[in-house]
């Protein structure tokens, strides 16, 4: 079988920090067994599966399936005396508060101690208590104001949120694109509303006018929102953390009510899904974009075929994006010596370099919007499209904001 490059230089990481000291504890090291009696670990996934919002969850489970296939080609995860092989077992939230709930308890049914996920600020509020009071570690992706609290120390992000991104990307956008006046549109929601809170910042911060519009997650009638933000005769409109389906109709919308200005997104990335819903890149026009990594990059793309050979579907930058947070969450896991210790794992996880041999090294922030460091942040882009035609992405470095 040939061994992916990606998993090769994985195991090397592992072996680094084994040498460094980092499995040197004995702890416990068990896990559920298959009917061989062989050790098996499961990893849960969390997220939206179907729907306007599916992109998300769908990245979210390719990234853990990835990750976990690196390591099952290498014959599987050490973990102190024994070697498991790694299970994905995904849930479908339905990106809600009471869906995430629901899959907590579910993953805490089947004995799932570790979990990727959930999206979504929502998501993450409603699974937090749950996940506390079972000692559930998460590696979550909500972008909302209390995504990290330190009365949770087992809750890590997988990526940082616009609070760390959005004023250097704002910053790079002026030099390509004219911008002076900026509404924000959002769901109503707490995963809409605490985006666009700190964007809105952001753009203040930059000396930016900024007003505000929201609408219902769900909505299917988008004219009504359409006339608002043209009302406010803005050059810029950011979509936020809008869902991919919701941001493609309302540009379209946008466009054919005599909308000529720019787009940006600032709540995370679905800009294939968005053009594709607008009508292209064309109805697009000038649109700039938060991007996780650079899927023209030739590592990029040697990970997405592997991808695509597993899951059978493309990978998108999401997927590529987050696996650094699932392969340091594995790395945690053989590193602390257990399967069932989530306190353990936290500790070691807190102590991982964020070396990724395809993203390059990473940083850990969230001290300062969150009183916390828990957040994984790596180098991202900033995407543009000008006139319909897609450009070089630019390179940003991951830094404390």
């Amino acid at each position: 079988m040939r061994v992916p490059r990606s998993a090769a230089v994985w195991m090397a990481c592992c072996m680094a920090l084994a040498l460094a000291g980092c499995g040197a504890d004995k702890v416990e090291a068990s896990g559920t067994t298959d009917e061989n009696g062989a050790c098996v670990l499961t990893i849960g996934t969390l997220g939206p599966l179907a729907g306007p919002a599916a992109d998300f969850g769908l990245s979210m489970k390719g990234t853990a399936d990835l990750a976990a296939a690196e390591v099952n080609q290498q014959g599987g995860l050490r973990v102190g005396e024994r070697t498991c092989h790694v299970r994905v077992s995904a849930y479908d939230t339905g990106y809600t508060s009471a869906g995430a709930a629901n899959g907590a308890g579910e993953f805490i049914g089947q004995g799932i101690r570790f979990v990727i996920g959930p999206m979504g600020a929502t998501e993450v509020t409603g699974m937090k208590p749950l996940a506390g009071r079972n000692d559930m570690l998460l590696v979550a992706n909500g972008f909302g104001r209390d995504a990290l609290q330190p009365q949770y120390p087992l809750v890590f992000h997988v990526a940082p949120g616009p609070s760390v991104w959005a004023a250097p990307i704002i910053a790079e956008a002026r030099k390509h694109f004219s911008f002076n006046k900026v509404t924000i549109v959002a769901t109503s929601d707490q995963s809409g509303s605490d985006i666009a809170d700190v964007n809105e910042i952001r753009f203040t911060q930059a000396g930016l006018p900024v007003s505000r519009e929201s609408y219902q997650r769900g909505t299917q009638d988008f004219a009504p929102i359409v006339s608002r933000i043209l009302g406010h005769d803005p050059d810029l409109v950011d979509l936020a953390s809008t869902p991919a389906a919701d941001a493609g109709t309302m540009v379209k919308q946008l466009r054919q009510a005599g909308y000529t200005g720019t787009f940006c997104r600032l709540g995370g990335e679905s800009t294939a899904e968005i053009a594709r819903v607008a009508g292209g890149n064309d109805v697009l026009g000038n649109f700039f974009y938060y991007s996780m990594v650079d899927l023209s990059d030739p590592r990029m793309q040697h990970l997405s075929a592997e991808y695509e050979q597993i899951a059978g579907r493309p990978a998108t930058s999401l997927t590529l994006g987050w696996l650094p947070a699932a392969r340091a969450l594995l790395r945690a896991i053989s590193a602390a010596g257990t399967t069932t210790d989530t306190q353990a794992v936290a500790a070691r996880l807190r102590q991982d370099p964020l070396e990724d041999p395809d993203l390059g090294r990473g940083v850990w922030t969230g001290q300062q919007e969150f009183g916390v460091d828990q957040e994984m942040s790596f180098p991202f882009y900033m995407g543009y499209i000008r006139d319909g035609q897609p450009q070089p992405l630019v390179r940003l470095e991951a830094t404390q904001p």
